[in-house]
């Protein structure tokens, strides 16, 4: 475990990896940073190992002897196709135990939190995340609550409370639940996802799957980006196979946004200016403020890559093209075939590239949302 530290990436302190804390004192949130010094990983040696994100232990700040609560996440399919002339590597991430990729970061997080004693833990989330942290909680015996906006997909509800978690709908924008689950968690721990660095370690082993089931580095990732998790764990988990000189470049990562919900490209660009659509089909990703902006926008700037904001209309399309190849996801998930078609007719996407897709959530969540689609005759 020495080879791992938890430090804020803002002002510098340093905690004890077995700690408590799950926000640095400044108020920024915390990383888990692996020293890649003297550290060698040959992935020819992982080929007997279980088919799950937990063959690459090693770079996963879990001490060797701890008990892992896993469901076998991770290590999901990749099929390839050609789009409008464009290679893509489509990874089924939906097909994790629970529905969705959230899956890697609660098992690694549950772990942790199962293995420095915490009985009870509060998350607060739009469906996935609280689904997924619910059923590792079951697993690992945790008591959990989650709070969850009033209006989130019922299917998302339903599985939530079906693991045994307390759920708490809460009336109001995303934002308002993230404060009633912190106006809890005074009594429990907050394992809230868009803050932990734990569950960002889970997620990074999206990036070290790609090198290791289709070799290299794609050209290009594109990311539903709602907390920005994912982006910035593929962000760590292709710069750590760099460091370790499993691939000899970065890809250029874009952030993909729907419109109603835009902090990255308001970030980068100023004010896109769309209202809230009526329908937020891409609920998954209507995260007004996320806790890990600046660093979402200093990782597109640094693997000089963008964000591609989609509107409803090109994410149902989208949501229709991967149905017929045979791929039922979520709108959220959706979004980043749009993403492509929208960047390959602006000119930042080039027929030819080499393109990393993750499919994050499963369609059967998001029931409810399509069907109000489909009554308004959105599809």
């Amino acid at each position: 475990m020495t080879r791992f530290k938890l430090r804020c990436v803002y002002c510098g302190r340093s905690y004890d990896l077995s700690s408590r804390i799950w926000r640095c004192e400044c108020g920024k949130p915390l990383d888990v940073i692996l020293e890649l010094k003297d550290l060698e990983v040959d992935f020819r040696l992982l080929k007997g190992r279980e088919a799950s994100m937990w063959r690459y232990r090693e770079l996963l700040p879990i001490p060797p002897k701890a008990r892992i609560v896993t469901l076998g996440e991770g290590y999901t399919p990749v099929i390839v196709r050609e789009v409008d002339g464009v290679h893509v590597t489509l990874k089924l991430d939906y097909l994790n135990p629970t529905g969705s990729f959230k899956d890697r970061g609660a098992s690694v997080l549950v772990t942790h939190l199962l293995g420095i004693g915490v009985k009870e833990i509060v998350e607060d989330s739009s469906g996935n995340a609280g689904a997924a942290m619910a059923a590792y909680s079951a697993v690992a015996g945790i008591k959990c609550k989650v709070f969850v906006p009033a209006d989130a997909p019922e299917g998302k509800k339903l599985q939530i409370a079906s693991y045994g978690a307390e759920l708490v709908p809460v009336k109001g924008s995303r934002a308002q639940v993230g404060v009633a689950a912190m106006k809890e968690a005074e009594k429990a721990y907050y394992a809230g996802h868009t803050w932990n660095p734990f569950f960002l370690e889970g997620l990074k082993t999206v990036a070290y799957e790609y090198v290791e089931q289709r070799g290299g580095t794609p050209d290009l990732v594109l990311i539903p980006v709602g907390s920005g998790g994912l982006f910035l764990g593929m962000f760590k988990g292709f710069k750590e196979m760099l460091g370790l000189g499993l691939v000899d470049r970065m890809p250029r990562l874009m952030a993909v946004q729907a419109e109603g919900f835009t902090p990255v490209y308001d970030a980068m660009y100023g004010e896109y200016g769309r209202p809230v659509p009526e329908l937020i089909l891409a609920d998954g990703i209507a995260v007004p403020k996320p806790p890990r902006l600046e660093q979402v926008v200093k990782a597109i700037r640094e693997t000089k890559g963008d964000v591609i904001i989609v509107n409803n209309k090109e994410i149902l399309m989208a949501f229709k093209e991967l149905a017929r190849m045979g791929l039922f996801v979520e709108p959220t998930s959706a979004t980043v075939l749009a993403a492509l078609r929208r960047g390959l007719n602006e000119g930042v996407i080039e027929k030819g590239e080499e393109v990393y897709m993750p499919l994050t959530g499963i369609g059967l969540k998001a029931i409810d949302k399509l069907l109000k689609a489909t009554s308004k005759g959105y599809l």
